[in-house]
């Protein structure tokens, strides 16, 4: 589903805490299901990108240097797909708990749905899907610096043909030329590893940005319920005390 907000039990969610006056709660689903369709349409997006770059690793003649960078395609491509499955798991998760908040709401109330709401541990879940990120972001960089040196490497290999008397003239030029398009490849290579790089960096950041915001209204709406108990706008109910508990 392109928009997990309209997802039924979602929907449901998120309309019985707007109705129920259970802002903070709400902006913390609201902010999740935004955050994970974000992040399939990014992976859908670099999968993409990783068929374009195993494209051009077939066109690298050096068949040691094709062979190390199918390698290196393999791995990216693993990590995309587990970072998708890890996406899909918390959706899933997702999806279930806001099934049974919704069915905890019909049993015991308001104060329970809050309850269950702040049971999601929406802002711990995207700690992880940061660090995850993150540790992603850090494995692809090193790859990119792979490359670069396979390249240099590659540098070294054209100076040596062209001190290879032996060879033919003919075969000298050829080896040349399959070496300077090799380096041109491995170059777009490497600007695609960074690239990707960067897109679970910027991924890891919009997890951490967003956990921080939500801790922030988090601690806002305790002070605003404390300031409105000590001014006597308490609405009455003592059992609000479980909040008081999770903000601390």
């Amino acid at each position: 589903m392109s928009n997990l907000k309209e997802h039924p039990d979602v929907q449901e969610l998120i309309d019985t805490l707007d109705k129920n006056g259970l802002e903070k709660e709400k902006a913390e689903v609201v902010s999740l299901a935004d955050y994970i369709v974000d992040m399939e349409k990014t992976l859908s997006g670099m999968l993409v990108e990783m068929q374009a770059m195993r494209n051009e690793v077939n066109l690298i003649h050096n068949s040691t240097l094709r062979a190390k960078c199918g390698r290196l395609v393999d791995k990216a491509e693993n990590s995309i797909k587990q970072a998708f499955g890890v996406i899909r798991s918390v959706k899933e998760k997702f999806i279930e708990s806001a099934k049974s908040a919704i069915q905890t709401f019909k049993e015991k109330g308001k104060e329970a749905l809050q309850k269950a709401v702040n049971g999601m541990k929406i802002p711990e879940t995207l700690d992880k899907l940061k660090s995850f990120f993150q540790r992603v972001s850090k494995s692809l960089e090193q790859d990119a610096k792979q490359i670069e040196l396979m390249r240099s490497e590659l540098n070294k290999s054209n100076t040596h043909f062209k001190n290879f008397g032996r060879a033919l003239f003919g075969r000298e030029v050829k080896e040349a030329e399959y070496v300077k398009r090799d380096k041109g490849l491995l170059s777009s290579f490497r600007k695609g590893y960074e690239k990707l790089s960067k897109g679970f960096a910027n991924m890891s950041q919009k997890a951490s940005d967003l956990a921080d915001k939500l801790r922030y209204e988090n601690i806002k709406s305790s002070v605003k319920k404390d300031l409105d108990f000590l001014q006597g706008k308490s609405d009455g109910h003592s059992k609000s005390a479980p909040l008081v508990e999770h903000s601390r």
